[in-house]
């Protein structure tokens, strides 16, 4: 219970510090025929290659309110955590 207290408040503080959140950019497959495209000389700029799905990090949009909020509940989850883990729980 006090390692998922832990992550969450972790999560959430740290969304109110840097105002980032990760979004998830899934990949693309090549295009179909790229293999035929590469030995047409010019045309094969106008293909887009392949790429890899990855996570970036983009902006929450948070208030000031919203910082406030997400840091007072990440904290007190944090703090919450400490004292299960000290009780033994």
């Amino acid at each position: 219970m006090s390692l998922i207290l832990l992550a969450v408040g972790t999560v959430l503080v740290s969304i109110a510090l840097f105002n980032k959140l990760p979004r998830y950019v899934p990949g693309r497959l090549p295009a179909p025929g790229a293999g035929r495209a590469a030995r047409q000389g010019a045309l094969a700029t106008a293909h887009r290659t392949g790429a890899v799905p990855r996570v970036r990090l983009e902006s929450a949009r948070l208030t000031e309110q919203g910082k406030a909020l997400l840091a007072t509940l990440g904290g007190s989850a944090l703090i919450v955590a400490f004292f299960l883990t000290l009780s033994g729980l």
